[in-house]
Parts: structure tokens; C-alpha cells; sequence
């Protein structure tokens, strides 16, 4: 059985990984960490695990991650690559911060107004999409977990990026648990409750992500991309725009390419966010709209699970060679 641990455990992410670790088979989570509130039980603070998982919470160790055989890094941007500069050759890593998910220093930087902590170990980090890098992300010891937006619009375009024209735009709806569990301005429920807003218009920081993945089926795509706040807890609805170079059979283009990936589903209505609430799967409806020749698209996720720890689990099954969905099987949360 794998021992793994998770650095992070208080925040959203963390507390997400150990909800779905809990019944993986073939894990045993026997490390938790935080930057805060250690020599506290996680159910002091999580009570929905009292009875059930009531470890303490220890400081963030370099001596007893490199005892584990994964590490979960559930940190912000900078103080994960600062600690996977001390663990790299020790343990198996998934990050879930934005640290190692762009390929260039000068990229992260201009996004992340910061000095990149580990530039070094960027070249061998690999981007933890798992349906478009499952070989790579088998041999790598550094998986960077994509974004909750960028998975959904990735994911949403990859089957077509080959064929796009211009820029494409895309609308992002998110509740707000994307935002993490952190007090901040503007998320008081006050503020979000029965209203909706957009945020970020003037570049958000997963359209590196989207482009720099998106590119390597075509190096001409641009992304216009205005995330919005939605008044839900959990859960992504991305709708794209697209012009084609040609005109394709997208909905078969979009069930061969996805054909052997379990956790994408494509969809013959308009997906929903109950569709996916609670769940891995990504859920993708394509269209081409003959009257203004436009190919629209719509995916949905859960962003605490696919766009976040319930990817981090489906990148450990990949490495350790579990069946892809081991830990990944809740039904969805409906209604």
C-alpha cells in the first residue's frame, strides 16, 4: 500500500484530497500538513471527519515527505516550488499550485509578478493533464496539476485546436470555492449571494496554461478569456467561441479523440453543472453552428475535483499504475 501525504490539508484542495483518499484501495494517507494549525486534529477543523480520519495536523517536513511514496503539494504559487526544491529527488510530487504548469521562467514570471523559486526543475515537470499526457506524466517526478479553468477549456478545445482560425473566446462561469477558503474581498456571502459578476478581464492566469498546451496541436491560438462568479459553491461551465479553417465533423472528431478516456464524457444535450457536482468527469457538448460558422462548445466540471484534487488522484493512479478511476467513483451530488 502506498503511504502518501498531503501538504496543504486546511485549505479547499487538501481537504478534497483526503475526502476522496480515504477510499482509495491502494493508499494510505499517513502525513498531513500545514503551514498553519499543526498539532490540531484535521476533524477540529473539518468535523465531517471526526470518527472517520482524526490524524493530526504536522509541520511541513522535508525528513517526512521523503519518507512517503507520493507528496500532494496543496500550497500556494512560490512556497510549493520552494519546497519541492527540497524534496525532488526524494518523493514522487503532484503540485497543485501554479509553479511548475508553464514550460517558461519568463512566462511564469510576466503571470505571476514573481521570481520563479525553482526555474531549474521546470524541465522536468510535466503538465498533469492526464488525457493528453498519460505517457509522460507515468516517468515524470514532478506533475504540475492544471488549473480548474484551464482544464476545462483544454480539455473543451484539444479535439479541434488543429483546425482554428482567429482567436478564440471564452466565457468561464465558476462558483465560488475556485477562489479558496481564504476570507477575501468580494466573496463575503453578501456580495455573492443572488449576484453574478466577471473579474480578471484584463488577463487571467490560466490563459498561459490554455495557450501554451493549446499550441502544441497549433501555435497560432490566441484566448480571450473572462472568467465570471457564480453564486454556486462548487462546479465550472465554460462556453467557447471558435472560427474553423475548414468545416469538420466536430462531434465525431470529439468522440474518436476521446474515445479510450474515461473521465470525459461527450455529450449529445447541453451539459449542466449537476451532471459532474461531486464527480471526476469533465462533461463536453460541441456544435457547429452553420448559420454564423462558428463551432461552439460547452464543458462543465466540478473545480474542487477535476480541476483540482480529484485530478491529482487520477495523475497518482497513472504513476503507480492503479486503474485510472481507483478513489474517483462518488456519484454525483444530485440535486
Amino acid at each position: 500500500m502506498l503511504e502518501v501525504g498531503i501538504v496543504g490539508i486546511t485549505g479547499f484542495t487538501g481537504l478534497e484530497l483526503l475526502k476522496l483518499l480515504i477510499n482509495h484501495k491502494g493508499v494510505k494517507v499517513s502525513y498531513i500538513a500545514s503551514r498553519s494549525e499543526t498539532g490540531r486534529k484535521v476533524s477540529d477543523i473539518y468535523p465531517l471527519f471526526e470518527g472517520v480520519y482524526d490524524n493530526v495536523i504536522e509541520p511541513i517536513s522535508v525528513d517526512r515527505m521523503a519518507s512517503l511514496d507520493a507528496v500532494f503539494l496543496a500550497l500556494p504559487h512560490t512556497v510549493s516550488a520552494s519546497v519541492v526544491k527540497d524534496i525532488y529527488d526524494k518523493v514522487r510530487i503532484i503540485d497543485l499550485s501554479a509553479d511548475f504548469r508553464l514550460s517558461s521562467v519568463d512566462e511564469y514570471e510576466k503571470w505571476y509578478k514573481v521570481k520563479h523559486p525553482a526555474k531549474d526543475l521546470l524541465r522536468n515537470a510535466v503538465y498533469g493533464l492526464v488525457e493528453l499526457n498519460r505517457q509522460q506524466i507515468k516517468a515524470s517526478r514532478i506533475v504540475a496539476n492544471p488549473g480548474c479553468y484551464a482544464t476545462s477549456v483544454i480539455l473543451a478545445l484539444a479535439p479541434v485546436a488543429s483546425y482554428i482560425n482567429d482567436i478564440v473566446i471564452v466565457d468561464s462561469k465558476s462558483g465560488v470555492s475556485g477562489a479558496g477558503r481564504a476570507a477575501k474581498d468580494g466573496l463575503q456571502f453578501c456580495e455573492v449571494n443572488e449576484n453574478f459578476k466577471a473579474y480578471s478581464i484584463t488577463g487571467h492566469r490560466h490563459i498561459p496554461e490554455m495557450e501554451e498546451q493549446l499550441r502544441r496541436y497549433n501555435n497560432d491560438i490566441t484566448v480571450e478569456f473572462i472568467p465570471h462568479l457564480l453564486p454556486l459553491q462548487r462546479g465550472i461551465l465554460s462556453t467557447i467561441y471558435a472560427s474553423l479553417k475548414e468545416r469538420a465533423n466536430v462531434e465525431e472528431l470529439y468522440k474518436d479523440f476521446y474515445k479510450n478516456d474515461f473521465f470525459v464524457r461527450v455529450v449529445d444535450e447541453p451539459p449542466t453543472l449537476n451532471n459532474v457536482r461531486g464527480t471526476n468527469f469533465c462533461d463536453i457538448y460541441p456544435y457547429y453552428d452553420e448559420r454564423v460558422g462558428k463551432l461552439v462548445v460547452i464543458s462543465v466540471i466540478d473545480n474542487l475535483i477535476k480541476g483540482a484534487s480529484g485530478q491529482a488522484i487520477q495523475n497518482l493512479n497513472v504513476i503507480f499504475n492503479f486503474d485510472e478511476k481507483e478513489g474517483l467513483m462518488p456519484y454525483p451530488y444530485y440535486p
